[in-house]
């Protein structure tokens, strides 16, 4: 699955040069929590966030700067510029992470959480097409589709046994499946409560099972 197929085409953004106030009355009247940054090129050139605005002047006031000129870090400017500045330009993230709409979600999903965003712009041709968030992602799991069992007491215990050998490794050597009426019983040892754990979570995981019994023992190491 690739960005263009869950992302967000009609996309709310801003000017650098906008005020911070302005930035904030469109992030709570769209009830969003960013916005990408276009500029006159109709570039994306940042983005602004709720959490860029969390050390703003009006939240928390900022001590003055009660050192000399030459005492005063870049950083310190840095953060006197972004609690005090009246505009977009000087609050907003100017090092973006940009996608293309054929950027697979499994990569922008990976941005997402590495950079601690939520939210990516998909952009093309140096233009913004559209935005991918933490929510359009989540919306792809109510989505999927399950994997569903034959009915087949045999069918069933074939297939549970294929999925604990190429999902976790598990051989009928180390593990035993049985199925009677749907209910799903799995015995055996494990070298880790982990693995135990893993098998529950692979069994009711699969639509069509009536129940799941574990009889799998952890081994003492």
């Amino acid at each position: 699955m690739q960005a263009k197929d869950i992302m967000s085409t009609t996309v709310v953004s801003i000017s650098p040069s906008a005020s911070v106030r302005h930035a904030v009355a469109i992030m709570l009247q769209n009830k969003i929590s960013g916005l990408p940054v276009i500029d006159d090129d109709g570039r994306v050139c940042g983005m602004v966030t709720e959490g860029d605005m969390l050390l703003r002047r009006e939240i928390r006031p900022s001590p003055r700067i009660n050192r000399s000129a030459g005492l005063i870090s870049e950083i310190d400017l840095k953060r006197y510029i972004h609690s005090n500045g009246w505009c977009v330009a000087d609050v907003m993230s100017a090092d973006v992470i940009v996608a293309s709409p054929d950027s697979e979600v499994a990569d922008i999903s990976e941005s997402l959480q590495t950079h601690r965003i939520k939210r990516l712009p998909i952009v093309q041709n140096g233009a913004l097409v559209g935005i991918v968030s933490r929510r359009d992602i989540l919306r792809i799991i109510v989505d999927a589709p399950t994997t569903v069992l034959a009915r087949d007491d045999d069918a069933m215990r074939l297939a549970i046994r294929t999925r604990l050998r190429s999902d976790l490794g598990l051989t009928s050597q180390k593990v035993r499946v049985s199925v009677e009426d749907g209910q799903v019983t799995v015995g055996g040892q494990v070298e880790s409560e982990l693995t135990r754990k893993a098998v529950r979570a692979l069994v009711e995981g699969l639509n069509g099972t009536a129940g799941y019994i574990d009889r799998i023992s952890v081994t003492d190491l």
